[in-house]
């Protein structure tokens, strides 16, 4: 079959550069490469189809009329007195003051480990949520999960109080008969008593199980995670005889082999691994590393690859294996002697085996190979192996051993539980892991099971199906109202201090294990606090003071590790090699992904997160069945098609989403999907498609013999792939270091320099020149700069039925390009947001001068000026205002409100909202400064996104300040403006971003 390109040719763009400046083509969808009729028609429309349109029912004039209504009877009933009373501080607490926010470190655990927080609260109430810079894993970032806590916190359909088979208990009456059954458990050793634990590194807790343990010695404690690290683990024990972690120094790394592992996005180490691999991909930096990543899907690391090598999930043993056998005949490395016989090799991959483990043997010590979760214990096992052989075991990492509390965490846990449960065996079941009756594989028949368990209790955040089958149902509390304590995996140990009251009655699981360790009397404050009291054998004033120190800053010290040394079991590695069957995959093969968003499912009902934008395919509210091109065109399947996946007699029915990039012969499903979104009780919906109804214990990830057959019907989901595109222009810029270096410094000159000016320039006066500067270098598209906008903006979430009519709310988009063919295509990501142009196009045409500009170059909103025409949105080459066309808060409930930041208005209908650059913190320090009588300190200054970022992508500041960073990457030889031709002169500067592919591959 020939290749796409071959039958599609790749359009022409209608207005080329310059000789010499020649790129590929950036396209965002493969309807967009294709020339879809349907989509130049929707292109002429200037804006989505949709976007632009009134309410059914409703034509302009009426809207315009209702609108003026909405806002005299706003302004009416804000002269009146508040119906509710208003109480004062009777003792006011000397660290709160009202109108000043106040911050407070504390941590949350993410796949197991600790990662540190910095939490903005304002008169008790948290608001935004911010990395701890003085905690070694968030180095004063955080991802997209963590932006959105507060949803959660806030959410109205979390369990209310203490219930037993739906009636409501007292906790009271809870802990006195969990310590009446308890004392009856101890007479027969715990016999009967199980423990269903989430993964967690928290040193209290360790201490209450192994209380538990002493006690009831017959007792079973298990752990499980539907996205269990149990094949981590496993590999390292091959390797190395015992289970251990693995952190690598990416910013030392110059050639990097990713074995279907997204490490930029997921683990316990991502966010400072993402800084570190960010700072070692700088083409000024000197010698740039370089990335293979091996998958089946096009994850976030897959994005930022320098050579994405698609196969499918089970071919990637096959690949690493190839790549053993490479090193091991040709470059003839020490201590690969007993594979230079097997017959490891793969001749339809010999290309990139040949050219992927040669640039292994040239970097040595500096090249790293690393995992995926998914993957099996062997091909950790056969890393581990290259590391040493490479000499980068020494070099580039430090093995931990797992602070977790168990390393077995995986499906046949649930397996063991359910059978021992169905039979009578389990007298009182205590479970704190998530949902584990949704997330069960197929044969696990849980719900069942714990259906017939006397005493089983669950502490869940909301009402789910596992809650359904459980005696006793506990409300959980939030990790913002818990007391705590964690470790990150370098054993770094921090508190956990709660910034608000539970707000229903909240029960951490400190407090449901404590009755069983003995100890139900005494709260988790106390727990934590003793524990580490006895840790530091201090008593009295000495401990106070430090335990307030911890608090205030974040971590404890001391608490460190140095890593550990593991010598590698060469012979159990070789013998496992020995034993692979080199059987090809046959037919289609099932995947089954991450949720990159909901991750297992937790987040399912966190609506920040449904409405994000998926990195690759930008899906929000559902998810689908990814296909490659090739297998779509195949099948002969389109996007939106309606198929039924048929997997060992199991199947589910999901809409198709073709992703260029996809490995071919794979279909590939999220996981934490299909459940009922109770966002409108009144007309509760199903998003997305159940994938573990597909899901088997011994496939919990891949295998082939799945069946796809198309069925009647359209799929139905919302994706903003194709909304605001640029028509061709060049806009995310992508070029390799070699054509770089032979550039500078002419790079890029046709978007740099002045242009022709109908207008005369903006005089500025001396003083703040507020810029911002985005280096598509660092840039890993992961979306956290997304949600930390909509937090501190009060950006609100419009639902699926308006992101598919293109009306979606966010201030800053992360926009994803791609160049080349739909079979192997590169990625760009771009973040794109309100340009803040010194010669702004939205200016001029604004009848009532609402959008104005400022003398330190802000393009400010006045809200009470805009009446809505929307000139200034077709005004705007960026395509990056947004309409509050609907009145998206109807149904904002008190508590909700709790989580707006005061600072930033909260806008109605009818007014244009896009990107302030967060003016709202330039004023706050403003006014510190002017308190304190001394200037803004610009570096400390920082907007939403350019703090969350975890790879310092974004730089905020001031442009006066000649020494700063982004007056710095303002004259970087890589930077350019974005439409550069139209002569906006916009402050914020994009830096090219820059690949550096092997040559071996890239010319063949």
């Amino acid at each position: 079959m020939p290749p796409l390109t071959d039958r599609y040719p790749l359009p022409v763009l209608q207005d080329p550069p310059e000789a010499g400046n020649e790129r590929p083509r950036t396209w965002r969808s493969l309807e967009e490469l294709h020339g879809s009729p349907e989509l130049a028609k929707a292109a002429e429309r200037e804006f989505p189809p949709g976007a632009a349109e009134p309410p059914r029912g409703l034509d302009r004039r009426r809207f315009l009329q209702l609108a003026g209504t909405t806002a005299a009877l706003a302004g009416l009933a804000a002269c009146k007195k508040p119906a509710e009373k208003v109480m004062p501080y009777t003792v006011q607490p000397p660290d709160v003051k009202p109108g000043l926010p106040n911050a407070y470190a504390t941590a949350w655990e993410a796949e197991g480990y600790g990662a540190g927080l910095v939490v903005t609260s304002w008169e008790g109430r948290p608001t935004k949520v911010e990395g701890n810079p003085d905690h070694p894993v968030s180095l004063g970032a955080t991802n997209h999960l963590a932006q959105a806590l507060l949803v959660d916190l806030y959410d109205t359909t979390r369990v209310r109080g203490v219930k037993q088979r739906g009636t409501p208990r007292s906790f009271k009456g809870y802990l006195q008969e969990q310590t009446e059954r308890a004392s009856r458990l101890e007479a027969t050793g715990g016999e009967g008593l199980w423990l269903l634990l989430e993964p967690s590194a928290s040193p209290t807790r360790r201490e209450l199980v192994e209380r538990i343990r002493q006690r009831f010695p017959r007792a079973r404690v298990e752990t499980y995670h539907a996205l269990s690290r149990d094949n981590v683990y496993e590999g390292a024990r091959l390797a190395f005889g015992r289970p251990l972690e693995t952190r690598v120094r990416y910013d030392e790394a110059r050639a990097v082999l990713s074995l279907d592992a997204d490490f930029l996005t997921q683990g316990p180490y991502a966010l400072r691994e993402a800084r570190e691999f960010s700072r070692a991909r700088l083409p000024e930096r000197g010698a740039m590393s370089r990335l293979y990543v091996a998958e089946s899907h096009h994850g976030v690391t897959g994005m930022n690859a320098d050579h994405h090598l698609r196969m499918k999930p089970s071919e990637v043993e096959r690949f690493a294996l190839a790549v053993l056998g490479e090193l091991a005949r040709t470059h003839g490395l020490p201590g690969l002697e007993g594979y230079r016989e097997l017959e490891l090799g793969w001749p339809e991959k010999a290309r990139e085996v040949r050219a992927v483990a040669g640039d292994l043997a040239r970097n040595g010590e500096r090249a790293v190979v690393v995992v995926g979760e998914r993957q099996p214990p062997r091909v950790h096992a056969v890393a581990h192996l290259l590391n040493a052989v490479l000499g980068s075991q020494t070099r580039l990492i430090t093995l931990y051993e797992p602070g977790i509390e168990a390393v077995r965490s995986g499906p046949q846990v649930l397996r063991e539980l359910s059978e021992a449960a169905s039979a009578g065996r389990v007298d009182t079941l205590v479970m704190t892991a998530f949902n584990p009756v949704y997330t069960a594989p197929v044969g696990v028949t849980l719900g069942a099971a714990l259906s017939a368990v006397p005493n089983a209790v669950y502490l869940a955040l909301r009402e789910d199906e596992t809650s359904k089958h459980s005696a006793w149902v506990l409300p959980a509390a939030h990790v913002l109202e818990s007391w705590g304590d964690t470790r990150a995996v370098d054993g770094t140990a921090s508190i956990l201090q709660p910034l608000i009251e539970p707000l229903f009655q909240g029960l951490t699981e400190l407090d449901v294990l404590s009755p069983f360790a003995g100890v139900a009397e005494q709260t988790p404050y106390q727990l934590v606090k003793a524990h580490w009291q006895r840790r530091t054998q201090t008593a009295g004033p000495a401990f106070e003071d430090t335990w307030e120190q911890w608090l205030a800053v974040g971590t404890i010290p001391g608490t460190q590790l140095q890593g550990t040394r593991a010598t590698l079991d060469a012979g159990a590695v070789e013998a496992s090699v020995r034993s692979f069957a080199r059987k090809p995959s046959q037919g289609l093969e099932l995947n089954l992904l991450p949720g990159y968003k909901l991750r297992d499912g937790r987040y399912f009902h966190n609506a920040w997160l449904q409405e994000m934008p998926d990195p690759l395919t930008m899906l929000s509210w559902s998810n689908a069945a990814l296909l490659s091109p090739g297998t779509a065109e195949r099948l002969s399947l389109k996007p939106r098609d309606k198929v039924k996946l048929t997997f060992r007699g199991r199947w589910v029915e999901a809409p198709v989403y073709v992703l260029p990039g996809h490995a071919d012969d794979t279909v590939s499903l999220e996981l934490g999907w299909g459940r009922e979104w109770s966002g409108d009780p009144e007309a509760p919906e199903e998003l997305g498609v159940n994938a573990y109804l597909l899901r088997h214990a011994d496939a919990p990830w891949f295998a082939e013999g799945l069946q796809v057959e198309k069925v009647e019907g359209r799929g139905r989901y919302a994706t903003s792939q194709d909304h605001w595109a640029m028509e061709g222009r060049e806009v995310a810029i992508q070029d390799t270091l070699e054509a770089f270096e032979k550039k500078k410094p002419e790079y890029l000159e046709h978007l740099k320099g002045p242009v022709e000016e109908l207008y005369e320039p903006f005089q500025y006066d001396e003083g703040y020149q507020w810029a911002m500067a985005v280096d598509l270098s660092r840039c890993i598209g992961c979306g956290a700069c997304v949600v930390a906008c909509q937090a501190e903006n009060n950006i609100p979430v419009v639902g699926r039925e308006q992101v598919e009519r293109g009306r979606e709310m966010y201030w800053l988009r992360v926009d994803r390009y791609f160049e080349g063919t739909p079979e192997e295509p590169r990625a760009i990501p771009q973040p794109m947001m309100c340009q803040h142009c010194e010669k702004a196009p939205c200016e001029y045409v604004c009848p009532v001068n609402a959008t104005v500009h400022s003398d330190e170059g802000l393009n400010e909103m006045v809200y009470n000026r805009c009446i809505g025409t929307r000139y200034c949105s077709n005004n705007c080459p960026y395509k990056v205002r947004r309409f509050n066309y609907l009145d998206y808060r109807p149904k904002v409930t008190e508590l909700e409100k709790l989580g707006f930041n005061p600072d930033v208005t909260v806008r109605m209908r009818g007014v244009m909202e896009k990107c302030t650059y967060c003016v709202q913190r330039i004023e706050r320090a403003r006014i510190e400064s002017r308190k304190e009588r001394r200037p803004i300190d610009t570096e400390a200054l920082q907007s939403a996104c350019a703090q969350v970022c975890p790879t310092e992508a974004i730089a905020f500041g001031s442009l006066h300040v000649k020494e700063s960073e982004v007056a710095r990457r303002h004259a970087d030889p890589r930077h350019y403006a974005v439409l550069h031709e139209l002569g906006t002169k916009p402050r914020t500067a994009y830096l090219a971003r820059i690949k550096n592919p092997n040559p071996e591959l890239e010319h063949g």
